[in-house]
């Protein structure tokens, strides 16, 4: 998954067209529409089954035990309670952290169509430092959260991060099911 990240990371802002997300306070919403919690990925002429297999082999390809962190019923729906690796650069000479960033990702067919619903966990440094959705800065322990109550981004770094992760993840998925139901493989 590491590399898959990395690669995406190189092509920068290279987003779904119109389907992409942004983390805030009340959790991750459409760019295009933020009234939803989703957005719907289109896949015209695919029926549901091949979406669904297609998802199956993309998470079966990056993802180390795919048995284990997900949950699925058969041609309508996978859960994926995962994690991922973030490098937060810290600063010119303190270099970078490695972080986890631990999500849901509720992915859902139709002929055509995968409802993609992302569900923000936390970003963990170690065992002692967590950051939830909403949080407190403190002088003395750092900050608690991505956002402050307000809805004031309070870690800009994972913020940033998290941001690209879940859009990494949405095109990675549609290059890989395109491509399974292409010619191309």
């Amino acid at each position: 998954m590491k590399r898959l990240i990395f690669a995406l990371f190189m092509f920068g802002g290279l987003y779904t067209y119109g389907q992409s997300m942004e983390i805030t306070s009340t959790g991750f919403v459409d760019k295009a529409d933020k009234d939803n919690k989703y957005v719907v990925i289109e896949f015209p002429g695919i029926a549901k089954e091949q979406l669904f297999m297609g998802a199956i082999k993309f998470i079966n390809a990056n993802y180390e035990r795919p048995e284990e962190i997900t949950n699925v019923i058969q041609n309508e729906q996978i859960v994926i309670n995962g994690h991922d690796w973030l490098k937060v650069e810290q600063g010119y000479l303190a270099g970078g952290a490695d972080a986890q960033y631990f999500y849901k990702y509720d992915l859902q067919f139709k002929d055509g169509k995968i409802r993609f619903e992302p569900i923000f966990d936390s970003v963990r440094y170690g065992t002692h430092t967590m950051l939830s959705l909403i949080g407190k800065k403190s002088w003395s322990a750092g900050n608690s959260g991505l956002f402050k109550e307000n809805g004031k981004v309070l870690s800009k770094k994972e913020v940033i991060l998290v941001d690209k992760n879940i859009n990494a993840f949405i095109q990675s998925l549609k290059e890989k099911i395109n491509s399974v139901n292409g010619n191309n493989w």
